[in-house]
Formats: structure tokens, sequence, C-alpha cells
């Protein structure tokens, strides 16, 4: 079989994977850009933002420092935002039209890997983030070996309109076109030893289990509320850092009463729900603007990946003797989140 007989079957093969790679990466830029636009508004609450700040507490290798880090500087996190989206839109059509089809298959590739480091933990009900970002990984890496082919291929109408320039050894590594049997042999090897890693790689990573049931590294199912840096005064004034470190973004996890407890057991103080609902935004401290603890009807609620400093005012005369005590915030489905706090000597 003849060279371009072969390149014309591989990019005909690959048609449908390419078209459908294009239009994800097309559909995620345009919804932004065109469609809801609220997903670019910093003060929308579709903002991407939002959906960044959610993805912290399970994101991989130092990816949710940076997120955090972008958070902390809103001019730099959207100017992050309209450069993915720019890229997304790019690989968008230059996979669906078919133009520098292998540049653009490489670019798919570091998207899918972006997904997985910031989104592959979530997914409440099924694995749908690392299903998407693997897929991804492995339908960049088969357009890359491929290429554009003939049919629905601005490649091909470039290399055919511009021969001398199709000449140019680099241009089937960028565009389209025939590259060495050898190489591409050895390539298919390699990206295929590469996909099945990073797709069971990061599966037994982010959920624990490969032939096992799955013990996911930061639960998507259920919430936790992380408290950290309690200071209990001897008149009953509590201060702690919270951090909703797991859970489902579709819903955030409500409190509905927090208390101090000593060391035998015995409740001390407490606040309601009816008092936590009342906290002032000073009392509510929030660390990012997206994500947020806010009051609810019935006491508070933080979403997935808020991190707040909250105040508790001590609600009447009190004075804890030195020692250990717990710190307690129930949640309305009965779960309990506990951090040890001491009263020191005055």
């Amino acid at each position: 079989m003849r060279n371009i007989d072969m390149w014309t079957l591989l990019g005909l093969t690959m048609l449908g994977v390419r078209l459908v790679q294009g239009w994800v990466y097309w559909g995620g830029a345009s919804r932004r850009l065109i469609y809801s636009v609220g997903k670019l508004d910093p003060s929308s609450s579709a903002y991407m933002g939002h959906k960044m700040n959610t993805a912290i507490p399970g994101a991989i290798f130092g990816t949710g420092d940076a997120l955090s880090a972008l958070l902390h500087h809103p001019t730099l996190l959207y100017g992050a935002i309209i450069i993915f989206t720019l890229v997304e839109l790019l690989v968008g059509l230059g996979l669906v039209f078919g133009f520098m089809t292998r540049f653009f298959g490489l670019i798919s590739v570091g998207l899918a890997i972006s997904l997985m480091l910031m989104f592959g933990w979530l997914g409440s009900t099924c694995v749908d983030e690392w299903t998407m970002a693997s897929n991804s990984f492995a339908m960049g890496l088969g357009i890359m070996i491929a290429g554009g082919g003939s049919w629905w291929s601005l490649d091909h109408w470039v290399a055919k309109k511009f021969p001398r320039l199709a000449r140019h050894a680099w241009f089937p590594w960028i565009f389209s076109g025939p590259l060495p049997v050898v190489v591409v042999t050895r390539f298919a090897k390699l990206f295929g030893i590469f996909a099945i890693v990073f797709a069971v790689g990061f599966y037994s990573y982010l959920r624990g289990a490969v032939y096992s049931p799955l013990v996911a590294r930061t639960n998507p199912k259920n919430h936790h509320i992380a408290l950290s840096k309690p200071v209990l005064s001897s008149s009953g004034n509590l201060s702690l850092v919270a951090y909703v470190d797991a859970g489902p973004d579709t819903q955030g996890a409500y409190v509905i009463q927090a208390s101090i407890v000593d060391a035998s057991g015995h409740v001390v103080e407490t606040w309601g729900g009816k008092v936590l609902s009342e906290l002032a935004k000073t009392e509510l401290s929030n660390e990012y603007s997206y994500s947020l603890f806010k009051p609810t009807k019935y006491g508070f609620v933080g979403a997935l990946g808020a991190r707040a400093t909250i105040s508790l005012p001590h609600q009447g005369l009190l004075t804890l003797a030195p020692g250990n005590y717990r710190a307690i915030f129930l949640g309305i489905d009965g779960k309990q989140w506990k951090t040890q706090v001491v009263v020191g000597m005055q």
C-alpha cells in the first residue's frame, strides 16, 4: 500500500474521533464566550472561578496550591480563565476543520492532563471527570498519529494549494501527512502505553483501587469539614478555621450547631442554629471570594472548597478552667466534625 493511501485511511478512521474531540473543546469554549457569558463574568454565580475553587480540595501534584494562589489574585485568575478558554476554542476549531491537526492534537493532550490534575477527583455519582480526561488524553494521542487525512481537512487543502510549503520536513509534524512508518510505529506503541498508564494510574491514585472497591483519595460523595487553628478563651469565645475539604460540588455542608465539650464529655457551651444563622460577615471571614461559608435559615453552610475563619462569641457568663476541650460542629445529617482545643492559664 502506498504511503498516501495509508495516511488517507488513517485520517478517515480517526475522522469521527477528531470531530467529536474538536466539538467537545469548541463546546466548552463557546458556552463561555457565546451562550453562557456568566461563566466569564466575575460577578456572576456561574463564573468559572467558583468551579476552580471547588477543585482545590482534591486537585493533585500542587495544582491545588496553584489554584489557591490564582484565587487570591482575581486579575490573574480572570486572565488564566480567558487564556484557557481561547486555547480550548482554537483546539476545537483546529480539530473540527482539520487545521494544524497534529499540533492541536498535542495541545488537546495538554488540556486533558490539566483537566485530570484539577478536576479528575470530582464526580459524586460516577467517575465522570476522570473518564473525560482519560478519553480526551487517548483521543488526542490518536489524532497526533493519524493527522487530519484528506477528507474534511484544511491540512490537505493547504498541502495541495502550497506544495512547496508541504515539502518542508516540519510540515507533517504540525499539520498532517505521511510520516516515516517506523517512527509512527514506535509512537503508536509508546502512546498506547502512555494512555493506559495515564488512565489506570490516575484511577488508582484518585479512587484508591484497580482490582478492589473504590476508596476515593478525596471523597466526592460525603462532605467533610476540617477544623484547625482553634482558639478558645476562658469566657467561651471560640475562633477556628473551617475548610470544606471533601464532598460533592452540587451542594454545601450544612452546620446547624456548634458546641464546646470538656474532657469529661460535658457540653459547656452551645451555639444553636438560630445563633449561627445570625453570624455577621466579620464572624464568617472567608478566604476565597467564590466558595463561601454563609448563613442559612438553620445555621450556616460551606460550599466545597470554602475556607473561613469562624468566630463564635460566648453566649453568657462563663469561666472555663484551663485544660483540654473539643470543638464540635454538627451537620444537618447528624455528622460531626471535631478538633481539640486548649484553654491555657490566664
